[in-house]
């Protein structure tokens, strides 16, 4: 069953509805599904063309993922997939690259390994904020053509926009021509959010910060931790201490600022995401101008939290939607709000 009949089932089933952009989405990845179910033809097996990718983006809880997502589980065996969050994939890159640092083009080799077992690649949240990021992209687009590789991302923004006013942008143009030559790029956009759910059921949510709230996460805490042992000792994620205030089982609390006021990075929060399944998170205050720092690293946390199905329950400053007073991360907030409004029913 390719992706157009899985998404007829879902609609004939009452799971979703119709939706004419979607439906335009959905053709895309049918038809990307047959370029890559066609059997190989050996005698070309020297030029491996890759089917032109596909990139969607829009605003958040539009379905892009969802999309992506049933494309992905329709592909047949033989088809060699891989389905990652973009941070994980870029985390992942940078590892190889410490391998292959002493190799002649680096990029071109790890993806010349990865075509071997890969020949669609999708990464969900396609969003460049970080300058080593942005500086390796141009030439891995250019190694996943020359590899066969066909490419798969979903975005909040048009490629144009893609590290805008980013350091060294110049240097990160050639990777948008890329995606605008290499990919289709389709905006799913609407009006329906499809993840906001009715009013007042975000009840781990705590707020303002106060004794209240305090005593609020606390007892969610020990309701949920009432047969581990709790303790308060300091977790080593890659090698550097993480202050804990509590700890039990596979449920952490910690301070807002032991996780984004520190310098703190996706691989940290990623190793964090692998040994939990709830983080509480104690005194996020309103964020403004003046914490885009702290801001980008709690967007990021949150990311990666939602992108490994890890609750949160929360003790802030603000309402979650409101948490945000500033005006340059005003877009970014908006999706982290609509994932938040998932993970903290």
């Amino acid at each position: 069953m390719g992706p157009k009949a899985k998404y007829q089932r879902e609609l004939d089933q009452g799971l979703i509805w119709h939706d004419a952009l979607q439906a335009k989405v959905v053709a895309a990845f049918q038809r990307l599904f047959e370029d890559l179910s066609k059997p190989a033809k050996l005698w070309f097996w020297q030029d491996k063309k890759a089917p032109k990718g596909i990139y969607i983006y829009g605003s958040v809880g539009r379905g892009k993922t969802h999309l992506m997502d049933l494309f992905y589980d329709t592909l047949p065996r033989k088809v060699g997939k891989q389905r990652q969050h973009y941070h994980e994939f870029m985390l992942w890159l940078h590892q190889q690259l410490g391998q292959f640092s002493d190799k002649k083009d680096p990029i071109d080799k790890i993806c010349k390994q990865l075509s071997e077992q890969v020949q669609v690649l999708c990464l969900d949240e396609f969003l460049v904020n970080d300058i080593a990021d942005a500086m390796l992209l141009a030439a891995l687009l250019e190694a996943f053509s020359k590899h066969g590789m066909a490419l798969v991302t979903t975005s909040n923004v048009k490629p144009d926009d893609l590290y805008h006013d980013g350091l060294q942008r110049a240097k990160f143009l050639p990777a948008i021509d890329w995606i605008n030559h290499n990919m289709q790029v389709l905006h799913l956009d609407g009006e329906q959010d499809y993840r906001i759910q009715a009013d007042g059921v975000h009840e781990h949510w705590y707020y303002p910060n106060n004794d209240s709230s305090l005593h609020r996460l606390q007892d969610h805490f020990i309701h949920h931790c009432e047969a581990a042992h709790v303790n308060n000792q300091a977790w080593t994620i890659n090698d550097r201490d993480l202050p804990v205030i509590k700890s039990a089982g596979n449920k952490l609390w910690c301070h807002f600022d032991a996780l984004c006021k520190d310098a703190r990075s996706a691989s940290d929060y990623i190793a964090i995401a692998e040994r939990i399944d709830s983080l509480y998170l104690e005194g996020i205050p309103k964020l403004d101008v003046y914490q885009n720092d702290q801001s980008r690293r709690f967007i990021t946390l949150i990311d990666v939290m939602y992108e490994n199905n890890i609750k949160i329950i929360a003790q802030a400053d603000a309402h979650y939607k409101m948490i945000y007073q500033g005006e340059k991360l005003a877009f970014e907030f908006k999706r982290c709000a609509s994932r938040l409004s998932e993970m903290l029913v």
